[in-house]
């Protein structure tokens, strides 16, 4: 082979570099922003995470703040305090609704076991009494658990109120454009509750998804201590002429 067919060889292979740069560069930026685009909506409905979601780590502090402030002490003293506690509890359950899919359900795995820790506390309570002195601590309980069942019902009833009147307002503003009605200044976020959030009514699937969680992530002997325990309270509620109540 010659030296200048050598040559043209070259210069021709040095000619083709860019060529293939380009064409490889046209199908390798749409893949790259396919992925970052599927990266990111991933991330936006929490299939995937780096590190923890600042919108959790709010939830997890305002969740150790409430139990600081309204269990350290054994739990709320007073109605007000307890209606303060339903408000609070009623925020961080819009925050926790308002998530994606994924992370709701890891917000919801937090507030389990905070309920877990919650309910072991009172559990030790009790059982950290000598047996003359437990009544007095399930009357204690009693009166608590009775404090928070009017604290809910109240939530519940301003709840209906003020969507009741905004209903009504959104119908007088209808009638009349631009006037104001009865809701249009009220609600919470959605318009489905007081200023400040509100908490929903625990209902029976509540309650046995707490049980279910609350034994599956028990021993036996303190799933034994947890039934002797609500028996104890279900018998002191009959006594005191209640209904059954209260986490079971």
């Amino acid at each position: 082979m010659s030296t200048a067919s050598m040559r043209s060889g070259s210069f021709d292979s040095f000619d083709d570099a860019p060529s293939t740069a380009r064409k490889v560069a046209r199908w390798l930026v749409p893949v790259a922003l396919l992925a970052l685009l599927i990266l990111f909506f991933a991330w936006a409905f929490g299939w995937i995470r780096f590190g923890t979601d600042p919108r959790i780590a709010e939830i997890r502090k305002m969740q150790a703040e409430a139990q600081q402030q309204f269990m350290a002490n054994g739990g709320p003293q007073t109605l007000e305090e307890a209606t303060a506690a339903v408000v609070v509890m009623g925020q961080i359950r819009e925050k926790i609704e308002a998530l994606p899919e994924g992370l709701r359900q890891q917000a919801g795995r937090q507030g389990g076991s905070m309920f877990r820790s919650m309910m072991q506390a009172r559990i030790n309570a009790y059982f950290a009494l000598p047996p003359e002195k437990r009544q007095a601590e399930l009357d204690r309980q009693i009166k608590q658990e009775e404090m928070f069942r009017k604290a809910w019902e109240a939530s519940r009833l301003a709840a209906t109120a003020l969507a009741a009147a905004g209903a009504g307002g959104a119908a007088g503003s209808a009638a009349a454009p631009g006037g104001g009605g009865p809701g249009a200044a009220g609600g919470g976020p959605g318009g489905g509750g007081p200023p400040g959030g509100t908490a929903r009514t625990p209902s029976e699937e509540d309650r046995n998804r707490w049980r279910k969680n609350l034994i599956d992530s028990t021993s036996p002997e303190q799933r034994a201590r947890y039934v002797e325990y609500r028996r104890a309270m279900e018998v002191r509620r009959e006594q005191l002429g209640l209904q059954p109540g209260g986490p079971r």
